[in-house]
């Protein structure tokens, strides 16, 4: 009992000094970015892909919006300017434009009803 108590011990070592040694050798220069770092790089340059922000509340879309540098401009249904005093009362039915390339600065329009 003793020497398989011995060689669990030893396999147990070896194992964990293959799982350090691996964990050593990672170097940074070999990382490949994913695809959602090169959007979040976008992102803080003000400049990527218009997110979907329908449903949400517009106190929230236009954070996510304001953000990226966008502008928001806010209308009703019937295309005419909300003030939106309290932002959290008001939900986004649409917008205009969505998914499409924008750069810091663009202006996206959200369509808003009061929520109820």
């Amino acid at each position: 009992m003793n020497t398989t108590v011995r060689t669990g011990l030893v396999a147990l070592v070896a194992a964990g000094a293959l799982v350090l040694a691996g964990c050593a050798e990672q170097d940074e220069e070999t990382t490949v970015p994913t695809d959602d770092t090169d959007v979040q790089t976008d992102q803080a340059q003000g400049t990527g892909e218009v997110p979907d922000v329908t449903v949400l509340i517009l106190e929230t879309a236009q954070g996510n919006l304001t953000r990226l540098g966008l502008e928001v401009e806010v209308v009703d249904e019937d295309g005419q300017p909300v003030e939106a005093e309290d932002a959290s009362q008001w939900r986004v039915t649409d917008q205009d434009p969505v998914g499409v390339p924008a750069e810091e600065g663009d202006v996206i329009t959200l369509t808003v009803v009061e929520r109820g």
